[in-house]
């Protein structure tokens, strides 16, 4: 294949790529507004936990917990905010740190969902901070660097967990309901 056969290959590639991001994002718009839809009505959130999870709405914790969501990449962010919201808790999303400060002094989060490298600061940076504010917040760190989750699982930043990209969506749910439940 010549050079520029590559190239027209590699532009193709990269057309398609750009369709299926922009069709991804039309979907997670129309996601949030299911999901805003089925949380506004008692009768569909339960019947939907019953769906998904298989266990019925009384066997959730009483209340619901908000929880916030700091990564800078925006699809991420919207991806857990969705698989959050159809188990039935509150998600809001910050892309900076300064904006999840923001938001946490603003609002009562039971647990911050927390990439360690922010455009801004470092995760690390915004969970001291965070704690300063509220020392009973869970954190629980994500990173796609293995050297970040070593250096933090030595730190005494008060982080209930520390997980790798990619997350898998069950193990996301798993370790947000366990960091929640951990205390009560």
């Amino acid at each position: 294949m010549s050079f520029t056969e590559k190239i027209d290959v590699l532009d193709l590639l990269i057309n398609i790529l750009r369709e299926h991001e922009e069709k991804l994002d039309t979907l997670v718009d129309r996601l949030e507004v299911v999901s805003k839809t089925i949380q506004r009505d008692p009768t569909l959130k339960k019947s939907l936990m019953e769906y998904e999870v298989g266990e019925t709405a009384t066997d959730e914790q009483p209340g619901v917990s908000t929880i916030l969501v700091v990564d800078d990449d925006k699809n991420l962010a919207n991806t857990f905010k969705l698989i959050l919201q159809s188990v039935g808790f509150e998600v809001d999303t910050a892309a900076t740190g300064l904006q999840a400060l923001y938001k946490a002094n603003r609002t009562k989060f039971d647990l911050i969902i927390l990439d360690m490298n922010l455009p801004d600061m470092l995760g690390d940076e915004v969970a001291e901070k965070l704690k300063d504010q509220d020392q009973d917040i869970n954190i629980i760190m994500i990173t796609g660097y293995s050297s970040f989750k070593e250096g933090l699982e030595g730190n005494d930043l008060g982080i209930d967990e520390i997980l790798m990209k990619p997350i898998p969506p069950e193990d996301l749910v798993k370790i947000t309901k366990k960091t929640l439940t951990k205390e009560q």
